[in-house]
């Protein structure tokens, strides 16, 4: 099935902020568990009120719609990376600049160092990796689709 234009720009947007939605995801935790209890009062039950600072931190923890969203993105996105191949995983660090847990090959690194991703053709960057650009184009859209399958977005 085919995606529709924006939730593969959505998709790719999520892949490029992979780093930083992690370092907000540690953000958000710290800010629940660090937070001031406010004195507001949480009844359980009927007439029975918690005060346990603990039990709020838990509460409003696990009842983050945010962080759960965020979450789930990021570890569809990390679920989708651990099937790629390496040939595959050296498009998308050429392309998103995103390799987790895998070393990209150093000649990549050298060739790609002062060059900014935004500025290149598909074409460029294909040649980079040793593929032909429809190649490149098929591994890109294979893992964006598997990000949207593992989220059920498709």
């Amino acid at each position: 099935m085919r995606l529709k234009r924006a939730t593969v720009r959505h998709i790719e947007a999520e892949i490029y902020s992979y780093w930083q939605t992690l370092r907000h995801i540690d953000a958000l935790r710290q800010d629940i568990i660090l937070a001031n209890s406010g004195g507001s009062v949480v009844t359980v039950g009927r007439s029975t009120p918690s005060t346990s600072t603990v039990e709020r931190r838990a509460t409003r923890l696990a009842d983050s719609l945010l962080l759960r969203e965020m979450e789930r993105i990021t570890k569809a996105i990390r679920t989708a990376y651990e099937r790629t191949k390496d040939e595959i995983r050296c498009v998308i660090w050429v392309k998103y600049g995103l390799a987790i847990n895998w070393p990209p090959p150093g000649e990549l690194v050298a060739i790609l160092r002062g060059r900014n991703r935004f500025d290149m053709s598909a074409r460029e960057m294909a040649n980079m990796v040793g593929v032909d650009e429809s190649t490149f184009y098929r591994y890109r859209s294979a893992f964006v689709s598997a990000i949207a399958e593992e989220l059920g977005w498709y």
